[in-house]
């Protein structure tokens, strides 16, 4: 019997699993194509609709066999001497086992050529990689930020192991973006931290974790399915402009309320204040009532710019400068959150305008120079002064610092060449071609509105909004009356005197409430704190977890749930001054 298997050369797996079998001696000669060195087998094979990365071909006597039904096949003939061969036999020998356990096999593959920095037989689409390059230089630089961010503002990162593999997985994809190794070892340490650092009231924190639960379904999804990693970068794409579009609807809704409206609370002239000189010198009742009406004027229209395609580079250029002044406020550690806004930004740049802007003799020197010592130096140097700056409280310096580092990344962007191609895109805008995946922007869309229906409302983009809710009120101009059919919010305590917990030592005392589910939280978390608290006008002193057990039972969901259901603390002052 004539038999011929085409496979991957480079894959040491297949090599490997290809040599051991002993089909010689089943079925004499066998004839071996390694895929990489014969380019007319492969295009033949790829011409017949067979993707040559998702598995081997074998011909027996002309008739052709691809993936799972090859190793089948390949059991089936191959001799039963040997361990190998008779393991081999057993797994594969059923056809529904190999159909079952196929998969695996192949995700065993993509993931050794991953780690071995090899390409994939079918051609790379150079757009896309391009779009990642971008993408990945500035997701690179918000996984430094978001290190600050924990490691200086919420003094959190001395926690995980994970949060110093964040540190090191960022600074190298600055260095070398447009590694897929490197980002996948971000987004895996990522995942790992998001998951024991919560819960947490960050709003960029939600932001990127729906992020990488696009990341992480999508990515499963194709590593089981053998395909190439632009085609995951490809699925993930759409999502990650939704996200950013939900963030600026709710950005504008939020806001939508009389104290936002009150330039002697509104959190738009706090931000403002708090900006470097001379910006905050600009005192002056027309400024302040600028930075409140500007504010939905300059979110409205990067929202419309992005969804126009004509106007589409005027929303990313608009949307990078709005981010970065944000950035450079003192009121907040802000870089982190601006830098994955401006990365989401980059997504809505065309493959075919990414490409472009690589060949751009300006963004090849830099890229270049990222690479070597002297690159490498400024990114170390820029980073320790954002540390120094953070760790004396001087948010605005920190701010100004990231943007010197950020800047070549903002001028090669703003200045990136432009035509009739921007408007040709590779696939839909906001749909990702992996259909289901989409469910991750339809739950940021109903994570965000949760507020109004009286659940949750930490991490919902609610931020520096002026917005509040709780207590049974609502000073939201459109929905006026108090959140429900949810009670959660309505039920709001005073902390008067606490220890043994972070965040009920830091509301003792504070002109701050807390949500009593919230309560009941945080002492099931710190089952040695001991708290004293205002009720419904009655006082409980000295309740701890033990003494609030049966409460705690009652109305405390698993705590995997609450990772995820958390609330943050409650001004009730009126107006509400800006405070978040």
């Amino acid at each position: 019997m004539a038999v011929t298997i085409f496979y991957d050369g480079q894959c040491p797996f297949c090599a490997r699993y290809v040599a051991l079998l002993r089909l010689r001696q089943a079925v004499g000669p066998v004839g071996l194509v390694d895929l990489r060195e014969d380019t007319a087998a492969r295009d033949e094979l790829e011409a017949a609709g067979m993707v040559l990365d998702q598995g081997m071909v074998i011909d027996l006597e002309g008739h052709r066999l691809h993936g799972a039904d090859a190793v089948h096949a390949l059991a089936l003939l191959s001799s039963p001497s040997g361990l190998v061969n008779s393991l081999n036999a057993r797994l594969f020998g059923s056809e529904w086992l190999t159909r079952l356990l196929y998969p695996l096999m192949r995700a065993g593959r993509n993931t050794t050529l991953l780690l071995l920095g090899r390409q994939p037989l079918a051609a790379v689409a150079t757009g896309w990689q391009s779009l990642f390059t971008l993408f990945s230089l500035t997701f690179g630089l918000f996984g430094l930020m978001h290190f600050m961010n924990y490691a200086f503002r919420y003094g959190r990162f001395n926690e995980t192991v994970s949060g110093w593999l964040i540190l090191g997985f960022s600074l190298a994809l600055i260095c070398r973006p447009g590694s897929h190794r490197l980002f996948v070892a971000l987004i895996l340490a990522m995942g790992v931290d998001a998951w024991a650092q919560a819960p947490i009231a960050s709003n960029h924190t939600i932001l990127r974790n729906f992020l990488l639960l696009a990341c992480f379904a999508a990515g499963l999804w194709h590593w089981l399915r053998g395909s190439h990693f632009l085609q995951f970068f490809a699925d993930v794409a759409p999502v990650g402009r939704s996200l950013l579009l939900v963030m600026y609807v709710f950005g504008i809704f939020h806001k939508i309320n009389t104290d936002f409206l009150d330039p002697d609370v509104s959190c738009a002239v706090t931000l403002w204040r708090a900006m470097p000189p001379p910006l905050a010198w600009l005192e002056h009742p027309l400024i302040h009532w600028s930075t409140i009406y500007g504010t939905f004027i300059a979110e409205g229209l990067i929202l419309v710019a992005l969804l126009v395609p004509c106007w589409r580079h005027w929303g990313i250029v608009g949307g990078i400068a709005f981010h970065g002044l944000l950035a450079l406020s003192g009121h907040a550690l802000y870089p982190a959150f601006s830098t994955l806004a401006i990365a989401l930004h980059v997504l809505f740049i065309a493959p075919s305008t990414a490409e472009r802007i690589l060949e751009q003799p300006t963004t090849a020197r830099l890229l270049a120079r990222l690479a070597t010592p002297g690159g490498v130096l400024f990114v170390a140097v820029a980073t320790l002064l954002v540390a120094l700056h953070a760790v004396l409280r001087d948010y605005s310096l920190a701010g100004v610092t990231w943007l010197v580092l950020a800047m070549p990344l903002v001028i090669v962007l703003a200045l990136a060449p432009r035509g009739a191609a921007d408007n040709a895109r590779a696939g839909p805008l906001l749909w990702s071609p992996l259909g289901w995946l989409n469910l991750v922007s339809l739950l940021f869309f109903l994570n965000n509105a949760m507020p109004y229906v009286g659940l949750k409302t930490a991490q919902t983009t609610n931020m520096f909004a002026n917005l509040r809710l709780e207590g049974g009120v609502s000073n939201h101009l459109l929905l006026s009356w108090p959140p429900g059919p949810f009670r959660y919010l309505d039920d709001v305590v005073t902390i008067e005197a606490a220890a043994g917990a972070r965040l009920l030592e830091h509301l003792a005392g504070s002109k701050k409430e807390l949500v009593y589910y919230a309560l009941l939280d945080q002492l099931d978390r710190e089952p040695a704190a001991v708290v004293s608290f205002v009720r419904n006008g009655e006082h409980y002193l000295d309740q701890t977890a033990q003494t609030l057990a049966t409460e705690i039972d009652a109305n405390l969901h698993p705590a995997w749930f609450r990772k995820w259901f958390h609330f943050r603390p409650v001004d009730r002052r009126t107006p509400k001054p800006c405070s978040d």
